[in-house]
């Protein structure tokens, strides 16, 4: 009969057995827990927030001379910290941070250029903002005149300021001119064009130069028109005989007194302009003399001729194709001056007529039809058929034709 083992000691043998490896278990991995938990990072500390340093200016342009405010906020705020405002790299004024962060500071800038501000403390700085620093300009000028240039002075600062200015003139919404000077020492001197009457826009440019920025001002002056007649005087004279030569009509000078001679230099406009023929300069003959061209010859050819217009009754020396001289003259009471293409046949220093009086500068032309000196000349035909000069103009018509030039009389 079989025999069995007794269950219990068993059982106690299989315990302390699973507790034995149990035990070597926990010696074999604990060491490696504890390495592994002591070789873990520890938690990372919150950053400290970055310093920031905002700018901001009052004015973006300025005046040479101006003042301009600087303000802005150091973060994180801390009272009595020390802002430095630095203009073009270099250093213009500093400001202590209240307790908010916050400063402030004005400082009169020199030149154009970007402005930033410094931490001193570790050199953190704001965005750039540009600032712009004009020319100070004050301008003077004289008393406008119609066709005759107005003197402008501009002084400008600083005086180390060496631009150069730019006028340009415009009237009646068209630009008549452009002038220009440099600035030396502060200042410029410009004389300026007015070739017109009533108003002009003087336009003055100043360049970007020597650390500053460009500058435009504008200037409106009025040349006011007046009567002018004999006996007359003063500059209003010296611009109506200025834009009448420059019209080519024979003036006897350019001054300021008008006398008998400057009113027949007026009396030829008129008739070459087709205006009432009054000795006078007034309202109608100032405007039709603003912008007025230069009469131009009927005939081409020859270069140098003689034309006498007895509609307008006007004489033009033709010189090189163009009118050299324009004189108002006195034909045929009739009309019998004769009219087509002739020469001049002969010169006379003087002659006498059959009708008397002597006939100074005679340049005889067909048959008994001369060009010559007489008085008077009145503004319609009053000879007896030759072609009458002012006296004071006959030399300068006689001295610059010859014997054999072209003369042509046309209606």
């Amino acid at each position: 009969m079989r025999q069995k083992a007794p269950r219990p000691r068993t059982r106690r043998r299989r315990g302390l057995l699973a507790a034995a490896v149990l035990v070597a278990l926990c010696a074999t991995l604990l060491p490696a827990a504890v390495a592994a938990a002591s070789s873990s990072p520890s938690p990372t500390p919150e950053p400290s927030p970055a310093t920031t340093v905002t700018c901001a200016l009052s004015l973006s342009t300025v005046v040479f001379g101006e003042t301009v405010a600087v303000s802005g906020a150091v973060t994180p705020a801390v009272a009595g910290q020390e802002v430095a405002v630095v203009l073009a790299g270099a250093p213009m004024a500093t400001a202590l941070t209240d307790a908010s962060g916050a400063y402030s500071v004005a400082f009169t800038p020199r030149r154009s250029g970007d402005v930033v501000a410094r931490l001193v403390a570790d050199g953190t700085q704001s965005e750039a903002r540009h600032l712009a620093v004009e020319p100070k300009v004050t301008v003077t000028h004289g008393t406008p005149t119609p066709f005759l240039s107005l003197r402008y002075v501009v002084r400008v600062e600083p005086s180390t300021y060496g631009g150069t200015i730019t006028a340009a003139v415009v009237h009646r919404g068209a630009r008549v001119a452009t002038v220009k000077a440099a600035v030396r020492g502060g200042k410029a001197v410009l004389q300026v064009p007015l070739r017109g009457v009533d108003k002009f826009v003087v336009t003055l440019s100043l360049p970007a130069a020597d650390g500053l920025g460009a500058r435009t001002l504008e200037s409106t002056v009025r040349a006011k028109a007046a009567r002018v007649a004999t006996g007359s005087s003063g500059r209003r004279v010296r611009g109506l005989l200025t834009a009448l030569s420059r019209l080519n009509i024979r003036v006897p000078y350019v001054g300021t007194t008008f006398n008998s001679q400057c009113a027949d230099a007026v009396m030829a406009f008129q008739k070459a302009y087709r205006l009432p023929r009054t000795y006078v300069f007034d309202g109608d003959d100032w405007r039709r003399l603003d912008g007025a061209k230069p009469v131009k010859p009927r005939y081409s050819g020859p270069s140098a001729h003689i034309e006498v217009d007895k509609g307008r009754q006007i004489l033009m020396v033709v010189k090189n194709g163009a009118v050299h001289g324009l004189i108002a003259v006195s034909t045929g009471a009739t009309g019998n001056t004769p009219e087509g293409s002739f020469h001049i046949q002969q010169k006379h220093p003087y002659t006498t007529s059959g009708y008397g009086g002597i006939l100074f500068r005679t340049m005889g032309f067909v048959g008994n039809f001369a060009i010559h000196g007489y008085t008077p000349v009145p503004p319609y035909p009053a000879s007896h058929g030759c072609i009458r000069e002012p006296l004071w103009v006959a030399a300068w018509v006689y001295d610059r034709s010859f014997v054999g030039e072209r003369v042509y009389v046309s209606h």
